[in-house]
């Protein structure tokens, strides 16, 4: 197996968000305003209904949904007679704490920097991710000083088509400029198996999968037939090789 490109996931591979068990604790005050403002009972509840609502979303439709948009989606439905500019400001409220709270839980998981150096130079490396803020994952790969490594970065909210459509992979080909032929010169990884996996093998890529499953309850395990990997040490040259290589689950 070889390989020119490498197409990362950004959230959850290279980024960690919320806990180490992936629970989202750090947006309860998130969940709160709409409580306080008379919306629901309870965090838990609202909690509940975006989650319902963001599923359902999930399920039909492959554009992407800015964070501001869902929020006021959700409080529309949920209190149709409510004026839109209270929605709407009450919208914005969460997406500023949502802001705040979100950044406060993040980290780089063990050995990333180390990797990304490993492979620089040896391929090019961008980033295709899922998310619900415009340009926020260029900002916090910025922060945390990896943005150096890679050609591009193409996220789901300035796209507007998320994974696992494969609007936004074909998108991912055009900025780094490789056509349909010579797909399967790209490695897609990441750490969701739908969407950094199965969907990039269907488009012509090979995939890695980034196994978070020991740590992360919500996370799958890896099939038997997917090539895995459960931490970044393993990502080497090297580690392509030979039947005995612990990458292969």
């Amino acid at each position: 197996m070889s390989f020119d490109w490498i197409f990362f996931d950004c959230f959850n591979t290279l980024i960690d968000d919320f806990d180490q068990t992936g629970e989202e604790l750090a947006l309860l005050p998130v969940y709160a305003l709409p409580a306080q403002a008379g919306f629901y009972a309870s965090a838990t509840e609202f909690r509940q209904d975006y989650h319902r609502w963001r599923n359902a979303q999930w399920q039909t439709d492959y554009r992407e949904i800015l964070m501001v948009d869902r929020y006021r989606a959700v409080l529309r439905a949920r209190s149709p007679s409510t004026e839109p500019e209270i929605i709407t400001q009450l919208a914005l409220e969460m997406l500023h704490c949502f802001r705040q709270c979100y950044q406060q839980s993040l980290r780089l998981p063990p050995g990333v920097q180390e990797m990304l150096e490993y492979w620089q130079g040896r391929a090019q490396m961008g980033i295709v991710s899922n998310f619900y803020i415009e340009a926020w994952p260029a900002e916090l790969l910025a922060q945390f000083g990896l943005e150096s490594y890679f050609k591009f970065v193409l996220d789901s909210s300035a796209c507007g088509w998320r994974k696992p459509g494969q609007e936004i992979y074909q998108l991912a080909c055009q900025q780094a400029q490789v056509p349909e032929a010579e797909r399967s010169r790209i490695l897609f990884v990441g750490d969701h198996l739908e969407n950094d996996v199965i969907s990039p093998q269907s488009f012509g890529m090979q995939a890695l999968y980034y196994d978070r499953s020991r740590e992360r309850p919500t996370s799958s395990p890896a099939p038997d037939s997917i090539l895995s990997i459960s931490h970044w040490q393993q990502f080497r040259c090297e580690l392509w090789q030979g039947s005995n290589s612990e990458m292969v689950h």
